[in-house]
């Protein structure tokens, strides 16, 4: 046989080995880093897209009905100082603290058009809030111009723009734009103020105004939160690939230097069994990671055999995992940044004659139940709650457009609203936000302390339970008033009831979720056995009380996963 010149097997067997540990850890090390920073990438994206659609919700109910607080001050005339104090307060109130000491101004620019588009209010808010009347004469009005700054003039600009063309397409007169000056990002939204007769773009572009037009009102909202997420994002990226690099590299050079030592092991004794295992590392390094070898003997080439698929499984598993994590990472930080705000406390709370607490459990890591409370003027308290279709982060962000609605409804009627009020406001945010691909079950009630009674309303939500101890066993109300589920039809109105309290009396809201889920062997837990835990608990106080309904339901349940969130409210009267 004629001898072969060139670089030996076993030498080549050493090369080939080294290199496809090499290259098969780099390459997961380079994936695993890929996986990491897309997940953050994409937990940054949601994140942004989460506050965008904030902005955008405030943008678009706040605008029309901060236009209708401004209408009768237009209406009246000679009114510039309630107009300013107005406009100013506003801007005041949406400023709150940001990371690291930042500010998140929200509300960062407003201005206040009469009919004949001159300046009436004027109010933009940077290291200190600047507010100024329109005119340099007291009732005096004068037109946009540079004094007001260059930005409320391109945005003035823009919106007459943006009025034309949506006069011209027939679109609604309400104009939202993205503007920017000296560094700063705005979203800005613009309406028309009208008497009489609803707002129209058309009527909005003649600068001889229209009988029924009354002025104008243009909101911008300030965007720099989304760099904020985007820096965090980036150095949070920067940092876990740094680390993921280094693990792979140290993981790397492990396996390398195992794959090495056997190899010259085995170099004097190169068969067909390593022929086999090198055509296995070419299956594996073209990217089919099932491929094993088959093991034959017990010595070195069986043990370089167990090594290779030991490690081909452990690749394969720091794939899964790494996908894995990922996904998870990427749901967490969105449920994080979607709930962290929407949910009250679990503490118990005292009203004096109302004593309530809350419990939230969602099916998965974020949830479409929802429920939240608020002080209302002469001492009432409002409670609501609700149910979106579904459960996870979909739902969750219909639950955060209705937390919104909720609290812009209270803001707009100062902490007076009307259940029937508020009921149509969230209607109208989850129609537009979800265009009907997801609805909201939800009731509303507004406890007088002082009156001793319950007003309610209710958007296709399960009944609440009224329990009065009374003799013997006690017995079960509802609070039954019925209408159409939020989202369903734009023009839902709704019916509000109201009902007489007394002493010892128990309230329970709840949603679907903790009558509908099932114990080991499939069966539901019931409204039957749900009455029963209540009417065991009723004398217990409102914290103690729904402890020991949830301890019950829980108990039922068992390790079963929940198919669905659960959400309740124990209320007692004093």
């Amino acid at each position: 046989m004629a001898i072969r010149g060139g670089t030996s097997l076993s030498a080549k067997m050493i090369l080939t080995t080294t290199l496809l540990i090499v290259v098969t850890v780099v390459g997961s090390g380079v994936l695993n880093v890929m996986n990491i920073r897309r997940a953050f990438d994409e937990s940054a994206k949601q994140q942004i897209e989460v506050f965008r659609a904030g902005r955008e919700a405030s943008g678009e109910f706040g605008t029309p009905l901060f236009a209708r607080a401004v209408e009768q001050l237009l209406i009246d005339r000679g009114r510039d100082a309630d107009i300013l104090s107005l406009v100013r307060e506003t801007v005041a109130q949406d400023t709150k603290e940001g990371p690291d000491g930042k500010k998140d101004y929200g509300l960062k620019l407003a201005y206040v058009l009469d009919f004949k588009q001159k300046m009436v209010a004027h109010c933009s808010e940077d290291a200190r809030l600047d507010c100024k009347p329109g005119g340099r004469e007291p009732g005096s009005h004068d037109p946009v111009g540079p004094a007001f700054g260059p930005l409320t003039v391109e945005t003035w600009a823009q919106a007459l723009d943006g009025w034309k063309a949506a006069a011209a397409a027939r679109r609604e007169a309400l104009i939202k734009f993205d503007a920017a000056a000296a560094g700063a990002r705005y979203r800005v939204f613009a309406f028309p103020v009208f008497n009489g007769v609803p707002a129209t773009a058309a009527g909005a572009i003649p600068a001889e105004p229209p009988e029924a037009r009354q002025g104008y009102v243009v909101l911008g909202y300030d965007l720099a939160p989304i760099d904020w997420f985007s820096a965090a994002a980036a150095e949070q990226k920067a940092t876990a690939s740094t680390r993921a690099a280094l693990y792979t590299g140290a993981v790397g050079a492990l396996f390398a230097l195992i794959g090495t030592v056997l190899a010259v092991l085995q170099g004097l004794s190169i068969s067909r069994p390593i022929k086999a295992l090198a055509w296995r590392a070419d299956q594996i390094a073209r990217g089919d990671l099932a491929a094993r070898v088959e093991i034959t003997s017990s010595d070195e080439i069986g043990l370089l055999g167990e090594n290779f698929n030991f490690m081909a499984d452990q690749i394969s598993i720091l794939l899964e995992q790494t996908a894995e994590k990922a996904r998870i990472e990427q749901e967490l930080e969105v449920a994080r940044t979607i709930q962290e705000t929407l949910v009250p406390t679990s503490d118990p709370v005292d009203h004096g004659v109302l004593t309530f607490a809350g419990f939230y459990q969602p099916a998965a890591q974020t949830g479409g139940d929802w429920w939240t409370w608020s002080d209302l003027v002469g001492g009432k308290v409002l409670l609501v709650i609700g149910d979106v279709t579904g459960h996870g982060v979909p739902s969750a962000m219909i639950t955060a457009a209705a937390k919104a609605a909720c609290d812009v409804a209270r803001y707009v009627y100062q902490d007076d609203v009307t259940v029937t009020g508020l009921l149509e406001i969230m209607n109208h945010a989850i129609f537009e936000s979800a265009q009907r691909r997801f609805v909201m079950t939800c009731f509303a009630s507004i406890v007088d302390p002082a009156c001793r009674t319950i007003t309610y309303a209710n958007a296709g939500h399960n009944f609440p339970y009224l329990f009065r101890a009374g003799d013997g066993r006690g017995e079960f109300g509802s609070l039954m008033v019925r209408g159409n589920r939020l989202g369903d039809d734009r023009s839902s109105r709704y019916e509000a009831k109201t009902t007489e309290l007394s002493p010892g009396d128990v309230l329970i809201w709840y949603t679907d979720g903790i009558v509908e889920c099932e114990n080991p062997t499939g069966e539901e837990y019931g409204e039957k056995r749900f009455r029963a835990s209540v009417r065991r608990a009723a004398a217990l106080d409102a914290g103690e009380m729904r402890d020991a309904i949830v301890g019950d339901a829980a108990a039922y349940f068992a390790d079963t996963p929940r198919k669905d969130d659960i959400t309740m409210i124990v209320g007692r009267i004093h």
